[in-house]
């Protein structure tokens, strides 16, 4: 599994949001942030990056994925105060 892929799938389910993905094999963590969060509780916001890529957690391709969800203007916030690393981007 390569980053490319894990990107691929979430960018396909969740377009226009921005995303930064990191990891190898089978294991990787994303920061995903888009305008679709904005009134969803912290679970639904995982469960929406995580039917993006539920197939290849089924099958086991990947195994582990740990993620940080933002709306935009939460994201603006953890970026003033400098305690998220990494900077998500549109593709």
């Amino acid at each position: 599994m390569e980053i490319a892929e894990v990107r691929s799938l979430i960018e396909t389910g969740l377009p226009g949001c921005q995303l930064s993905v990191d990891g190898e094999g089978c294991n990787f963590s994303v920061v995903v942030v888009g305008e679709i969060f904005e009134g969803l509780t912290p679970v639904q916001r995982q469960q929406k990056v995580l039917a993006t890529v539920r197939e290849l957690l089924s099958t086991g391709a990947l195994h582990a994925i740990s993620m940080k969800v933002y709306t935009p203007s939460e994201w603006q916030r953890e970026q003033s105060r400098g305690t998220e690393s990494g900077t998500p981007t549109a593709e």
